[in-house]
């Protein structure tokens, strides 16, 4: 049954390091198959808690997992945003985040195959007459995690969501528990605000190249920032500073839909920004009629 479900498995994965590469967006993806003993495990857990599965009723939404995990905090939200252009939102699970207290932010996202995806899923359960599968939906659950939160959201969920019983007379063991979750929830805050710092910085100096590195946090190519945008930027300062306090969301979110992919370099990255945004006749000028018609 795993090898049917690859196929659709490939295809979500594709599409999904299609459009974040299109970005330059800093991440890993790691995507899974349930197995057969998990299905049964789920499926009878389910019978016990009341909420059985049927094939007319509730089904089963995560036979296919895939799993995002973002190098920077703010860039969760930001793949969920750009994704809802890719894919169908049927259901999310998003906590709100607590002031007085720490505990995991869960942002699971049940997305809709696509109709070819819904066409080979079908033919699969036809040939193969697999009852699990005929109790599972034609969706797939998309998690999004930051790389400091995914080592220990892995060991939350096999040895304590998988095994409630065995903490229910310890909860100082779980507070102790979420309690290292909050360090690695301070850990990501402090590690985006440190790059913004150091943008800033980069900044005074008249550092451009460096600047735009940490503001946008991009897997940038390695071609160095134009001559010519280099002066403007030295003789005037407004300009750089406008390139600093752009909202690095909305930028990212706008070059994620454009027809046209535009190579994610430091030029590139100027020309886009003062196109859409700052709107400098000196950049404008310079400005390829390519990047100016793609948007």
């Amino acid at each position: 049954m795993s090898r049917d479900l690859q196929l659709i498995e490939k295809d979500i994965c594709s599409k999904i390091c299609e459009r974040l590469d299109k970005v330059g967006l800093l991440y890993r993806i790691f995507s899974r198959i349930k197995e057969k003993n998990s299905i049964s495990e789920k499926i009878e857990r389910k019978k016990a808690e009341g909420k059985p599965y049927s094939k007319d009723g509730k089904k089963m939404q995560d036979i296919i997992g895939v799993r995002i995990v973002t190098y920077f905090y703010d860039d969760v939200n930001l793949v969920k945003e750009i994704l809802s252009n890719v894919f169908n939102y049927v259901d999310e699970e998003i906590d709100e985040i607590e002031p007085t207290i720490f505990k995991p932010k869960r942002t699971n996202i049940v997305c809709s195959f696509d109709d070819k995806q819904k066409e080979t899923f079908y033919e699969i359960i036809q040939v193969t007459n697999n009852e699990s599968l005929e109790l599972s939906d034609h969706t797939f659950e998309l998690q999004l995690r930051t790389i400091l939160s995914e080592g220990w959201h892995e060991i939350d969920h096999n040895l304590r969501y998988k095994s409630k019983q065995e903490w229910s007379k310890h909860s100082e063991k779980e507070r102790l528990l979420n309690g290292i979750y909050a360090t690695l929830e301070v850990s990501d805050l402090a590690m985006k605000s440190l790059f913004s710092e150091l943008a800033y910085q980069h900044f005074k100096e008249k550092n451009w190249e460096a600047m735009l590195r940490n503001k946008y946090r991009l897997k940038f190519q390695v071609y160095s920032l134009k001559n010519e945008l280099i002066q403007i930027l030295n003789e005037d300062s407004v300009i750089a500073k406008q390139l600093l306090k752009t909202d690095r969301v909305h930028i990212v979110n706008k070059l994620s839909k454009l027809e046209m992919p535009l190579p994610i370099n430091f030029t590139n990255l100027v020309y886009f920004i003062n196109h859409i945004e700052i709107k400098n006749e000196k950049i404008s000028n310079l400005t390829p009629e390519l990047i100016k018609n793609n948007t």
